[in-house]
């Protein structure tokens, strides 16, 4: 008798075997990304594009990360946005009422 145990062997899965390459799934032209490039630059068209890209199904892994790479900064941009102009508002109101305090005393000469 050996030292070591005997291991059962496997029986043959049905997955898919390597076949030692890598083979992309769906390959994008050039002609595609140019098109995606230019929607890009259409402002309210872009957001409704990335979300056919994002959520859609017959489009390729590459375009459907980069629309959602994309949605992703465009929600951090608007964010990001809004609380500038919280910000640039409050100073705003908080500058204008000291400037009215200072010049709303009468000055007789």
């Amino acid at each position: 008798m050996s030292q070591y145990p005997q291991y059962q062997t496997l029986p043959p899965s049905n997955l898919p075997q390597p076949t030692g390459g890598y083979v992309p799934q769906q390959t994008d032209g050039l002609g595609s990304w140019l098109l995606t490039t230019f929607v890009m630059f259409i402002p309210i068209i872009n957001f409704i594009y990335l979300l056919v890209l994002a959520f859609g199904g017959s489009v390729s892994i590459a375009k459907k990360n980069f629309a959602r790479a994309s949605l992703i900064w465009m929600i951090v941009g608007v964010v990001l946005s809004i609380v500038a102009l919280i910000f640039l508002a409050m100073t705003g109101v908080s500058l204008l009422d000291e400037l009215s305090n200072s010049y709303s005393q009468n000055y007789d000469f």
